[in-house]
C-alpha cells in the first residue's frame, strides 16, 4: 500500500473518532438541556389545575408547614405531579455519554496532533 494512502486511511480514521465523539457529546448536551429544563419550567398539575412554580422556584417550606389557605395542599400537589424519573434518567444515561465522547474525541485530536509532530519532525531532519 502507498505510504499517501496509509496517511489519508490513518487521518480519515482519526476525523471519524472525533466526529462521533463531538455526537455523542452533543446527544449528552441536550440530555442536560433536558433535566434543566424541567428543573428550571414552571407547570400545571394535572389533577386540581393549580400553576405550579418552577422546581428550582419552588418553596420548599410551604411542603412541611401550613401556610396561608391551601399553600400547603398546593405544594404537595406541585411535589407529587411533578415526573423526576424522566430528568434523572437523562442525567444518568449522559454521563457515559460524556465519557466516551470526551474519549473518543481526545483520542482522535491527539492522534492527528502526534502524526502532525512526527511529520515536522521528519521535516525538520530532512
Amino acid at each position: 500500500m502507498h505510504p499517501l494512502a496509509v496517511e489519508q486511511n490513518f487521518r480519515t480514521r482519526a476525523n471519524r473518532l472525533q466526529g462521533w465523539g463531538i455526537g455523542l457529546l452533543a446527544c449528552a448536551s441536550l440530555l442536560w438541556l433536558y433535566a434543566a429544563w424541567q428543573v428550571f419550567t414552571s407547570y400545571d398539575s394535572t389533577y386540581n389545575a393549580v400553576d405550579c412554580p418552577a422546581p428550582v422556584n419552588a418553596e420548599p417550606r410551604d411542603l412541611y408547614y401550613e401556610g396561608p389557605a391551601g399553600a400547603h395542599t398546593d405544594a404537595l400537589q406541585c411535589a407529587s405531579d411533578r415526573s423526576w424519573p424522566q430528568p434523572l434518567a437523562a442525567l444518568v444515561v449522559s454521563v457515559p455519554l460524556t465519557a466516551i465522547g470526551s474519549g473518543l474525541l481526545t483520542a482522535g485530536y491527539v492522534s492527528i496532533r502526534l502524526r502532525n509532530h512526527q511529520d515536522d519532525l521528519e521535516s525538520a531532519q530532512n
